[in-house]
């Protein structure tokens, strides 16, 4: 079943489809926050806060993405049978590009935050384990947003006993 708030005509050649926005995001975050855990590390003194706050800004921003996802997903089921697990880690419908993409992000970001947290782990870097909701939660929104689902069947009468 179409939904127009999420589908678009197919994109022209040199257009970019509708959830490349989302691939920037989780490229930018990943990006930011590996730099912040190099300089967190090499300079702890001047740059831990700032891998800290980077951290947290991208855990918090994770949890508003899941929030989202669970929303649109909610919305969706309505009209189509979604699954928890296909659309928050699946991605049913994404080419395969994207959904290496954003877990090869997610696990990055994982990987970037469990690092800086053994090099220094009773400082700040050891908030970097939190950022790797980040990526997860982008995974979530591409796939509440974009999967591909099949419609729900109509609904059967059902009967009332009592």
């Amino acid at each position: 079943m179409p939904r127009p708030e999420l589908s678009s005509p197919a994109p022209a050649a040199g257009d970019a489809p509708p959830w490349q926005w989302l691939l920037v995001a989780s490229r930018v975050g990943t990006a930011v926050l590996c730099v912040a855990i190099v300089l967190g590390a090499a300079w702890p003194d001047r740059a831990g806060t700032a891998a800290q706050a980077v951290a947290l800004a991208l855990f918090g921003a994770g949890s508003l993405a899941f929030g989202r996802a669970y929303a649109v997903a909610v919305r969706r089921s309505r009209a189509e049978q979604l699954s928890t697990m296909a659309a928050f880690i699946g991605m049913p419908g994404a080419p395969r590009s994207v959904r290496t993409e954003l877990r090869l992000a997610a696990g990055l970001q994982f990987a970037a935050g469990l690092t800086g947290a053994a090099v220094r782990p009773f400082g700040p870097l050891a908030f970097g384990i939190l950022a790797g909701v980040y990526g997860l939660g982008v995974i979530a929104l591409w796939g509440a947003g974009h999967g591909d689902f099949p419609s729900r069947p109509p609904h059967t009468a059902r009967r009332r006993d009592g």
